[in-house]
């Protein structure tokens, strides 16, 4: 298995230099006013921001995403923009049309507008969504995740920011970002930072260390997800042993006994609790794939008679940012993948279907 992901990422790196290559002296250089009206702002971060835009030509709300040429190289600006177009053809993973460009500050695509937030935006702290709410989110999450892992893709940014509402039931929702998307077997530095969503194995590498990226650790942050959605708190700050809640956490897994549950996993369900640990299972390698978690939509996840008075929970980030505009930066285009590119000139005409 490990000689097969070695040699889907050699030949892979090999096409996304040549596509990277050829497609960026093909992106012309236009101001976002000659073919968009801005609206608003739907969010900023520190490698760029996204718009809210009509576009002049169709008249369709669009959301145009620009992220810095001070910040952000070409080539991961190119590789950002190819994944999300190749991914778009999933009902719940954002759409991006075939048109990009860079001005002469930024670098610039545009998908399809999610008017109605993202799912943290919805959240309330330290009581989170109702059961049926998440419950009506999760497989969508879980169908999106499964078709990026077919396509050997890693998202490596599961979050509830990243979850983009299409109207305010959440009928629909959709992934979006993926700035930091990479191939499943492509070598992934250490982080210089933790977030509670960020899995043990990343967490505890040493700053020479490289990680084989795996969907796994997708499957680590769908599950500090889920319970942020039910609780409006994450279950810790970051996965390290000098974290005592997620210290507590480890302890109860490896005792194998899903009644023994520390206090503030006691708000759910034995079967919820089991669900919990299929999903952020300690060893990489015995984590459920996504669509595992539907076997569990036809029980109850919170436990009836919790109140949530009995612990006092991590807090959830008080700062809406809206989109999140990470763009993935890398030290090497190599470090780069994304499977079954396509050639496509950038720019050639402005038409937004």
């Amino acid at each position: 298995m490990a000689s097969n992901i070695k040699e889907v990422t050699k030949n892979t790196t090999r096409q996304v230099l040549q596509l990277i290559t050829q497609n960026s002296k093909n992106l012309k250089m236009m101001e976002v006013s000659e073919h968009f009206d801005t609206i608003e702002e739907l969010g900023t971060g520190s490698y760029g921001k996204v718009l809210l835009a009509k576009h002049r030509g169709s008249g369709q709300l669009v959301a145009v995403k620009l992220l810095t040429k001070k910040k952000v190289r070409m080539e991961n600006f190119m590789v950002e923009y190819r994944m999300s177009v190749n991914l778009s053809g999933h009902p719940n993973i954002i759409r991006t049309h075939e048109f990009a460009f860079h001005t002469s500050k930024d670098y610039v695509f545009v998908q399809e507008a999610a008017t109605a937030g993202t799912l943290f935006s919805i959240i309330k702290q330290h009581v989170g969504l109702n059961e049926d709410t998440v419950k009506r989110c999760i497989p969508q999450i879980a169908s999106a995740l499964e078709y990026m892992h077919s396509k050997w893709v890693v998202h490596r940014d599961i979050k509830l920011d990243n979850i983009l509402l299409m109207d305010f039931e959440c009928n629909t929702i959709k992934v979006a970002d993926f700035g930091l998307a990479r191939l499943q077997g492509t070598k992934a530095p250490s982080l210089c930072w933790f977030i509670p969503y960020t899995a043990p194995e990343l967490c505890s590498m040493k700053q020479a260390d490289q990680l084989l990226l795996h969907p796994s650790i997708d499957i680590w942050s769908f599950g500090v997800l889920i319970y942020a959605a039910l609780t409006g708190s994450f279950p810790w700050n970051e996965a390290m042993g000098r974290d005592p809640i997620y210290s507590s956490f480890a302890r109860w897994q490896v005792r194998k006994n899903v009644t023994l549950a520390p206090e503030k996993w006691k708000r759910f369900s034995l079967e919820a609790r089991q669900m919990f640990w299929d999903l952020l299972a300690l060893n990489a390698s015995e984590r459920c794939s996504a669509m595992d978690i539907l076997k569990y939509l036809h029980v109850p996840w919170k436990a009836e008679m919790f109140s949530e008075n009995h612990t006092r929970s991590t807090v959830m980030h008080t700062a809406y940012r809206g989109n999140d505009v990470h763009s993935g930066a890398t030290k090497s285009a190599s470090s780069c993948l994304l499977p079954e590119i396509t050639s496509l000139t950038l720019g050639a005409e402005v038409k937004i279907a």
